[in-house]
């Protein structure tokens, strides 16, 4: 989540810091007119905001206070360590991606999915390699109940900002707690663990992206306006371009 917040906006400031080219002699080229220059967007509505508020200022104080600074100390590990955790972890959403995907009406996904797991949690170690898209060309397909619910046409409601997790909306915020209840940790080692395991999974996840939070945090006046404007359009900018389904085969 942190990561679709983040990268979109290090690419709209770096733009808007550029300077003006110089003139040139060399003709314009024309833009094909289904290669939109400029999206526009709504006015972003925000019926929650007093609590949101209180929300993101507890968030605020605790990335830049306890999360960015572990995020620094973690990201000290060596790079293919690092690697090999997040995809033990993403080997372990596999199941949750499987399910969704059957409940989209996708058991080709569905079937792919069981199959990457299969493989990764065999020959990779539990996950800390990943032979399947290495050996078998079976790339990860991840998906999430929130993506159930856009496929039956489920609108994402109003604005919201979830404790730790930060911006959501009324589709995605029950999406988190559905994949919670699929994830197969509190079936294979039970609680406390497997949510601390979870949480680091999260952790580790944002921790790439924690030192951009504070950078851009800094630039704004308004941080809750900047990242709720930007999460916001984010979401209308993929349902008006979505992503192009790959072609069968």
């Amino acid at each position: 989540m942190m990561r679709r917040l983040l990268l979109p906006t290090i690419g709209l400031l770096l733009a808007a810091c550029a300077s003006t080219p110089p003139p040139t002699d060399k003709p314009i080229e024309p833009v094909p007119a289904d290669q939109p220059l400029v999206v526009s967007y709504e006015a972003p509505e925000d019926p929650l905001a007093g609590f949101n508020r209180a929300v993101f200022a507890f968030n605020d104080v605790t990335y830049r206070w306890l999360l960015v600074p572990a995020a620094r100390g973690y990201l000290w590990l060596p790079s293919p360590v690092r690697d090999s955790v997040g995809k033990l972890f993403g080997n372990l959403r596999s199941p949750v991606s499987a399910v969704n995907h059957l409940l989209q009406l996708d058991p080709a996904g569905s079937g792919r999915n069981l199959l990457r797991f299969t493989i990764n949690s065999t020959l990779g170690l539990a996950g800390l390699f990943d032979p399947a898209a290495a050996w078998f060309g079976i790339e990860a397909e991840p998906t999430g109940f929130a993506d159930t619910l856009a496929r039956y046409g489920s609108g994402h409601g109003a604005y919201l900002v979830l404790p730790i997790f930060g911006s959501s909306d009324f589709r995605s915020a029950p999406g988190l707690v559905v994949d919670a209840l699929l994830h197969p940790l509190p079936y294979l080692i039970g609680e406390p663990e497997s949510t601390l395991l979870r949480g680091f999974d999260s952790f580790q996840q944002l921790a790439p992206e924690a030192e951009n939070y504070v950078e851009l945090r800094g630039r704004s006046d308004d941080p809750y306006a900047f990242f709720r404007d930007l999460h916001l359009q984010g979401l209308q900018r993929d349902d008006q371009f979505p992503a192009e389904a790959p072609a069968d085969d």
